[in-house]
């Protein structure tokens, strides 16, 4: 299996890269389905309080097992599942689902995903050891040709990992959030600063994150209130389709009411219409 990826060592606010594993062995071929079926695959995301496992599956009982350990695993956590049914001839896909959910169950947060190309693991960890060693169990079960990518965080500090996660907030370089005149509809240039929010959600599980719409004195005060709700709501709904938990965005409208300049000036109204985003 060939192997890259990257541990990332997170101690007192400092990144240090360390190589996990890198190589190739000599093995199985790789691993081959039935068609005319849709290319199989697991994916796993954690984001406590919720574990989303979507999968095809080889059984009833293979749901029921993988369920099962589930439940074990994540004993507090709020379980969704979505199985689709398929054939495969490949012995191991049953074992690889198993072994991928205790990697998963060794992080803090995670999205793992195993298709018969290979497997991609990101997310964050407080035990190096524990997740290196599950993910290189994980290794043995695969055939030598497929994949294996990773990109861990490890918590690495005295400083508890909510106090890295503001941190880590106060750093993120967001671009302006816009939007079409006078409607709610997001601008694609505004995409790239709400993937970052995304990815630092994905990352610190624990966080909620307020998001406040502004706008400038024109027009009715009435008017600008819902308006600023409405980009606020559409900036959140945005968040939750790339899998963020919608209990943890907190939306407001302000209206004109907290101006940051002059509202007589082209400039001023400009930088007055923003949404603000601040973690709670």
């Amino acid at each position: 299996m060939r192997v890259t990826g990257t541990l990332l060592v997170l101690a007192a606010g400092a990144l240090v890269s360390t190589e996990l594993h890198r190589g190739s062995e000599p093995g199985d071929a790789a691993t081959e389905f039935h068609p005319p079926l849709a290319e199989p695959r697991l994916a796993i995301s954690l984001a406590p309080p919720r574990l989303s496992i979507a999968s095809t599956s080889v059984s009833a009982g293979h749901e029921a097992a993988l369920r099962s350990q589930a439940r074990d695993l994540f004993a507090t956590a709020e379980l969704v599942t979505d199985f689709r049914p398929g054939v495969m001839r490949a012995a191991n896909w049953r074992s690889a689902s198993n072994r991928l959910l205790d990697v998963v169950a060794s992080m803090e947060s995670a999205e793992a995903r195993l298709t018969a190309r290979g497997i991609d693991i990101r997310g964050v960890t407080a035990d190096a050891d524990i997740t290196a060693r599950r993910i290189e169990t994980l290794r043995r079960e695969m055939p030598a040709a497929m994949r294996l990518v990773t990109d861990i965080i490890v918590v690495r500090s005295r400083a508890p990992l909510d106090e890295l996660c503001r941190k880590a907030f106060a750093g993120l370089a967001l671009g302006p959030v816009s939007f079409a005149r006078s409607s709610a509809e997001l601008r694609p240039a505004s995409f790239a600063t709400l993937d970052r929010i995304t990815e630092f959600a994905s990352d610190c599980p624990s966080a909620t994150i307020a998001i406040t719409g502004h706008t400038d004195a024109s027009g009715d005060e009435a008017w600008n209130r819902q308006l600023s709700l409405a980009r606020a709501q559409a900036v959140a709904d945005r968040i939750t389709a790339n899998g963020i938990d919608a209990r943890r965005l907190l939306v407001a409208g302000a209206g004109s009411s907290e101006p940051i300049a002059d509202n007589s000036t082209a400039y001023g109204r400009e930088l007055n219409r923003r949404i603000e985003f601040e973690l709670r």
